[in-house]
């Protein structure tokens, strides 16, 4: 039973020694070499663990067992149709990958809340200017899974208020919950700094839209770390010229990496970042890919089973 590492888009080298160095007998095939040292034969894998495949790599793995997502997005891989219908898909999302993500949001929001930026320019003029903000920001989560439970977790510990969104309407406890059309629009229409961590489906596929926009307040703040395809891009542009929100961070885009010609990089009223709010540390990504192998091997489903109906 062979192993294969496809990531095309990362050098997977480093994990590939992390994984041998667990598993020093494991028949690790890295992409796009799938026969392997040995001469092997690509039927033989029978678990992959992948980011961004290339067009045609699943069906040439006739005995799939089990895929696994290398980080939190399966997005590309729910309704893959090379994958066939009962070959079960996990995700290596271990408990750094939330943390990671909470500190992100803490970092952006807490910068803008307490304007940071303006004591840099303050050092840089030797100007002596006391501010401070009088009352914490109210936060809107779009989507409470785990990266959404850890963010709300941080929030509630500087006692921020916190709204949250969620299909299901359940969340943590720190967590004021709705859901459907109407909890949407309250959740916005509350927020100060909007924050999208949603899956991607087809129900929040450009769910980041005009009409959204419309419903945040003047000097609120979007965030967008869900992904790329949840943003009409348009609509951002247009929104941020006429006031609602007043500022947007955008870390997932629909084209990465962001072309240099796109309007979001001179934006004034955009920061980016580059798809890095969150991201598997790679010696953490090798323990879990071990253990979602081993599980594999025994007859049970990957780690971070997702049911391929809901899409996460």
């Amino acid at each position: 039973m062979a192993f294969l590492i496809a990531t095309p888009t990362r050098d997977s080298g480093e994990l590939a020694e992390h994984i041998r160095a667990r598993m020093p007998d494991i028949d690790l095939r890295v992409w796009p070499d799938l026969a392997g040292p040995d001469s092997g034969n690509p039927a033989e894998i029978r678990f992959a663990l992948v980011w961004k495949p290339p067009e045609g790599l699943f069906g040439q793995l006739t005995g799939l067992e089990a895929v696994s997502s290398l980080g939190a997005g399966v997005d590309g891989l729910v309704d893959h149709p090379e994958i066939p219908p009962d070959v079960p898909i996990g995700r290596l999302a271990g408990p750094r990958l939330a943390t990671n993500m909470a500190a992100y949001l803490v970092a952006v929001v807490v910068e803008r809340w307490k304007k940071l930026d303006g004591f840099v320019s303050d050092q840089h003029a030797r100007r002596w200017n006391q501010w401070a903000p009088e009352a914490p920001p109210t936060i809107g989560l779009l989507g409470t899974g785990a990266m959404g439970r850890a963010a709300a977790d941080a929030f509630d510990a500087l006692d921020f208020p916190i709204l949250g969104w969620s299909r299901s309407g359940k969340g943590p406890d720190n967590v004021e919950m709705h859901a459907g059309r109407d909890g949407l629009e309250r959740v916005t229409a509350k927020a100060d700094y909007l924050i999208n961590l949603l899956p991607l489906t087809d129900q929040t596929r450009d769910l980041l839209d005009a009409g959204l926009f419309a419903r945040m307040r003047p000097d609120s703040t979007l965030i967008n770390v869900g992904r790329g395809q949840h943003l009409v891009e348009d609509d951002l542009i247009a929104a941020l010229d006429r006031g609602r929100p007043g500022f947007a961070i955008l870390d997932v885009f629909r084209t990465e990496p962001l072309p240099p010609e796109h309007p979001f990089w001179a934006h004034p009223k955009i920061f980016i970042t580059p798809h890095c709010a969150s991201i598997t540390l790679t010696r953490e990504a090798a323990e879990l890919a071990v253990q979602s192998y081993r599980r594999v091997l025994a007859g049970q489903p990957p780690l971070g089973r997702v049911d391929r109906q809901r899409g996460y």
